[in-house]
């Protein structure tokens, strides 16, 4: 089914423009340091492939003070926050301009600057931090939220239980 003729979007054209900018940088480095994990030039890789409009999508409706907790495959929400290429590369080769200073695994990408939490190796302990985060950011009463990614692995893991549990 197709939108009626008289829709109009909410967004500016830019943004409309930067959205698709992002996708398209998105998928070139995946595609790129896909191919270097697999030469064994890096150790760890996971791709974003096919899930670059619902990242940059999501990402675009949050503000600027807005906690960002995510999981391996959220590039997208990075670049759209402003993380540049050369960062998100120093940190997937683990030298010491990472943000991790080279003592990182590859894709455990964060910001401070960006307010993203760095990403953790073991699924969905993101999960409880959002919901500690968010009970925070409430009693300080600020009207930032804590926003977290999670994939289907994570959603089975006994953290997924009781951080929704602690986030009713």
């Amino acid at each position: 089914k197709t939108l009626k003729n008289d829709y109009k979007t909410q967004l500016s054209d830019d943004t409309l423009v930067k959205i698709y900018e992002t996708m398209l940088t998105e998928n070139e480095f995946d595609i790129f340091f896909y191919g270097l994990q697999r030469m064994g030039r890096i150790s760890f890789y996971m791709q974003n492939h096919g899930e670059e409009a619902i990242q940059i999508a999501s990402a675009a409706a949050w503000e600027k003070d807005d906690v960002i907790l995510t999981q391996y495959r959220e590039l997208g929400v990075f670049l759209w926050r402003g993380a540049t290429i050369q960062q998100l590369a120093d940190q997937n080769f683990g030298n010491e301009k990472g943000h991790g200073l080279g003592r990182q695994m590859p894709v455990h990408y964060g910001s401070r600057d960006l307010n993203m939490v760095t990403i953790s190796s073991p699924l969905a302990t993101q999960l409880p931090q959002a919901a500690g985060m968010g009970y925070a950011l409430k009693m300080s009463h600020k009207k930032s939220v804590a926003v977290c990614y999670y994939g289907e692995g994570a959603a089975s893991e006994g953290d997924a239980h009781a951080a929704l549990n602690l986030s009713a």
